[in-house]
Order: structure tokens, then C-alpha cells, then sequence
């Protein structure tokens, strides 16, 4: 009977237990949704800020900013400047030079950290841990600006698409990612495909790469969004209006809305072009985002 009913103390004790536990379980998740809902809410904000006000009358779009009212609704509804940007052929231009910078430059700069980050992860070679660290050391000791400037000077770079490609095709960083990602890969696979008579470029691309998908496409991401970006050194660099990037485009327009005789009409026409800038980086993400979630950990993969 003593048995039995220290039994029955003991499960009462444990659903006791585990209703607490189930309960802090549960405040817990609310707390941390509740946390993620309001982190979502400030980060998503400034892009919906942008977008309403492009799609804004500027008269209204002044008045609710003078009144400092809480933006969530377009002010008087119109898509006539998105509607200018569009038919204007320096926008399409500016937009194909963009375009051509990102593809271009994000090819070039995942040939380069593939096989450098291959090369790297190549085990039993002395040299190989010697190039490693030279690699880690240039992530701090960087030239700087007015090195790097006279750099692409000396080259003749300037003035020139090659200038912008080239120089910027290589991160340190996204090397060393890569190359725990390979190193990652089991010796086993590697010493039967060198047994089979496979050479480095048929393990790359046989073995390697594809074991490697998730981490590559976030780099990829990583620099495409970059060069999409870039604005400082594209109109340093390339220095000819013809070949200026959109974001250059949009700085230049920024930049005139405070000298213009209608500030809040400048500033709609500019946030509708930043709209139409960030357009195809959002409407590529969802397609690429299952590679992202499973890449974004590259750097802890043991």
C-alpha cells in the first residue's frame, strides 16, 4: 500500500514538473515571438517607409510629414514618378550597367574564392597552412583607401568596367568560409576519388561544389548584394556617367533633391527610384532562401 501511493506521489510530482516546465516552455516561445515580430516590424519599416512615400503625392506626402504623422498608408496614391523612371532610357541604362557589375563581378569573384578556398583546404601541405595565415592576416592589415585608390591608378583602371570587376573580386573572409566548408567534406571521399585517377579540377567540380551548394549560393548572395550596393567606388572608379551603376544614380539624385525648387517632390521621385533598385534583390531572395537558411551557418560547420 506505501508502495502504491509513493507511486502515485512520485507521478503526481512529475506532471507536476512538467506542466511547469510546459509552462515556462510556453512563455518562453510567446516572449521570443512577440521579440521577433517587433525586430521584423523595425527592420521591414524603412523599406515599407520608402515604398509608400514613392507611391505618395508630394503636396500630401508634405503635409503628413509637417503634421509628423506615423507613415503606413500611401499619401494620395500615384505611380507617376515610378511611372518616369521607367520610361527614362539613363534609368534602363544605368540599370543594365547594374546588372552586368553584379552578374559579372559575382561570377568572378565566387571563381576565385572557390578555388583559392579549395586550394586552401587541401590537407597534409605545410605551405597550405602558411597560405592560411597569410590570408586570415590580410582580413586586418588592409591597405586602406588612398592605397587601394592609387593601386587602380597605377594599373589603369580607371575609368573602366575592369576597374570596378577586379578590384573588388576577392574577400578574405568569404575564403576562409569556404575553405572550412570544404575542409569539412570526409578525407575518405577525397582519397577515393585520387585513387580513381580524379584530377583537382574533376574533384572540384565533381565533389566539391556540389557538396557545397547551401554555403556557395550564400556567399554568392553575399557578394552580389555588394556589388548591387556598391556605390562609393563605382563613381570613384569608373568616373563616366555612361557607365555609372543605378545606385550612383540615385546618390546623384539625392544629393540634388536638397537644391531642387520642390524638396518633397525630389524626394518621392528619389525613394521611387530606390524602390525600382531593390526590386530584382527582392524578388530573387525567396527563390534562393532555402540555400541561405542551410549556408548562413558556413562558418560553424565542423
Amino acid at each position: 500500500m506505501k508502495k502504491h501511493s509513493s507511486t502515485t506521489t512520485n507521478q503526481a510530482t512529475a506532471i507536476s514538473r512538467f506542466k511547469k516546465k510546459l509552462t515556462a516552455d510556453y512563455i518562453l516561445g510567446v516572449v521570443n515571438n512577440v521579440l521577433l515580430v517587433i525586430l521584423s516590424l523595425v527592420m521591414i519599416y524603412p523599406i515599407f517607409y520608402i515604398f509608400i512615400s514613392s507611391v505618395s503625392n508630394p503636396i500630401n506626402f508634405r503635409e503628413a510629414i509637417n503634421a509628423n504623422k506615423f507613415l503606413i498608408i500611401p499619401q494620395g496614391f500615384t505611380m507617376e514618378y515610378i511611372s518616369d523612371h521607367l520610361q527614362n532610357m539613363d534609368i534602363w541604362r544605368a540599370y543594365g550597367n547594374t546588372l552586368l557589375y553584379t552578374l559579372l563581378g559575382t561570377a568572378i569573384s565566387l571563381f576565385l574564392s572557390i578555388t583559392c578556398a579549395y586550394v586552401l583546404s587541401r590537407r597534409g601541405l605545410r605551405v597550405i597552412k602558411v597560405l592560411t595565415i597569410v590570408v586570415v592576416l590580410t582580413m586586418w592589415l588592409k591597405p586602406g583607401m588612398i592605397a587601394t585608390y592609387t593601386n587602380i591608378e597605377n594599373l589603369g583602371l580607371m575609368g573602366n568596367i575592369f576597374g570596378i570587376l577586379i578590384s573588388f573580386a576577392f574577400s578574405a573572409y568569404i575564403v576562409i568560409l569556404l575553405r572550412t566548408y570544404f575542409a569539412a567534406i570526409p578525407v575518405d571521399i577525397d582519397e577515393s576519388a585520387q585513387i580513381d585517377g580524379a584530377s583537382h579540377f574533376r574533384m572540384l567540380t565533381s565533389i566539391y561544389i556540389p557538396a557545397s551548394v547551401p554555403a556557395i549560393t550564400t556567399v554568392g548572395l553575399f557578394y552580389a548584394i555588394d556589388r548591387w550596393n556598391g556605390y562609393f567606388w563605382a563613381e570613384l572608379v569608373l568616373q563616366k556617367d555612361k557607365l555609372y551603376p543605378l545606385q550612383v544614380l540615385v546618390k546623384k539624385l539625392l544629393q540634388n533633391t536638397g537644391d531642387s525648387g520642390n524638396l518633397f517632390e525630389g524626394t518621392v521621385s528619389a525613394y521611387a527610384l530606390i524602390i525600382i533598385a531593390i526590386v530584382p534583390i527582392m524578388l530573387i531572395f525567396p527563390f534562393i532562401q532555402k540555400y541561405f537558411k542551410k549556408g548562413v551557418m558556413v562558418g560553424s560547420v565542423k
